[in-house]
């Protein structure tokens, strides 16, 4: 019988991979993939085979997608406030899109939620594992 290479091994786990690596950190998979699976990588070795088997699928993907049919995207408008923090006024505001639209001052819970949807994004951003980058 012949011998399974480390990335035929990592190809079935990649599911299992994916799930465990949401809640841990690289060496965190690693060595649960040591003891749990008989699968011994580092975490050089794992980084790689992640994004061999992602550069893979993604390239099956495209090639067995065959259809002719056109995807319309369309642009998300976002609606930019630029605040000063000491005031919490607004000093500029700007759309993406192309249309003119009428200033409209927001509310104080407005200038409250979207400062809190930016301070739990840089917050997510500093916590990320490597995983998500």
């Amino acid at each position: 019988m012949a011998k399974r290479t480390k990335f035929s091994k990592f190809r079935d786990l990649y599911e299992v991979i994916e799930e465990l690596a949401v809640s841990y950190t690289y060496e965190g998979v690693v060595e649960i993939l040591a003891e749990r699976h008989d699968l011994i990588l580092t975490t050089g070795t794992l980084t790689n085979y992640l994004y061999r088997y992602r550069k893979e699928s993604n390239k099956l993907s495209v090639a067995t997608d065959n259809s002719s049919s056109k995807v319309e995207v369309k642009p998300e408008v976002k609606k930019q406030i630029f605040v000063d923090l000491s005031s919490s006024d607004p000093i500029q505001e700007s759309n993406t899109d192309a249309s003119d639209e009428p200033y409209v001052q927001p509310t104080h819970e407005e200038l409250d939620t979207a400062m809190k949807r930016f301070e739990a994004k840089q917050a997510n951003k500093r916590n990320r594992s490597v995983f998500d980058r």
